[in-house]
């Protein structure tokens, strides 16, 4: 069966118009080279397929954009297709770090004061004298109403909530730490 050459100009005119038969049409031409150049990005047969149907769905949803002035049809396909793996592939690096180190945390045997912190509150690996002023700090108690309740002179009230936090920045500072290494 010989194959029909393809006329850009009305291809392009009837998706404008909206037509279903021609983003079929435009789908049929144009899927396997923009499915091999994300196969080249991404290197996954499935991710690639996957990722052809969400650049074929921006295509439709943004043809209104296409200006032929501009460039072949072909160039700005392969242009939204590409923005659609590279993002793809800036989502899925931004992950990495983060599924690292935390495998990692769950993985290590240390006895961190973080371990247990899921199922407790924060204020609980502090030791009490400075959990107390800092926890009610946070529950909307001014520091000297915190001095009154606990008969503390209010000097002692804001070095107990400085050491307080002074004392989470140093335990959060290891973790923090690790987490931008990545």
């Amino acid at each position: 069966m010989k194959s029909t050459p393809l006329n850009e100009t009305q291809l392009v005119r009837d998706l404008q118009a909206g037509h279903s038969a021609a983003f079929a049409t435009l789908y049929d031409a144009y899927s396997p080279a923009l499915f091999g150049a994300l196969l080249r990005l991404v290197k996954d047969e499935q991710q690639a397929e996957d990722l052809l149907q969400d650049a074929f769905i921006k295509i439709w949803t943004n043809f209104h954009r296409y200006d032929a002035q501009q460039g072949r049809l072909f160039t700005w396909l392969l242009t939204v297709t590409r923005n659609v793996a590279m993002d793809w592939l800036r989502a899925r690096k931004d992950q990495a770090p983060l599924q690292a180190y935390l495998a990692d945390r769950m993985t290590a045997s240390t006895s961190s004061p973080l371990e247990a912190m899921p199922n407790q509150s924060v204020f609980a690996i502090l030791p009490a004298q400075y959990g107390q002023v800092l926890e009610l700090t946070y529950q909307g108690y001014t520091k000297e109403e915190i001095a009154t309740q606990f008969n503390l002179p209010l000097g002692t009230v804001k070095t107990r909530f400085r050491k307080a936090l002074q004392k989470l920045n140093d335990i959060f500072h290891q973790d923090i730490y690790h987490y931008h290494a990545y």
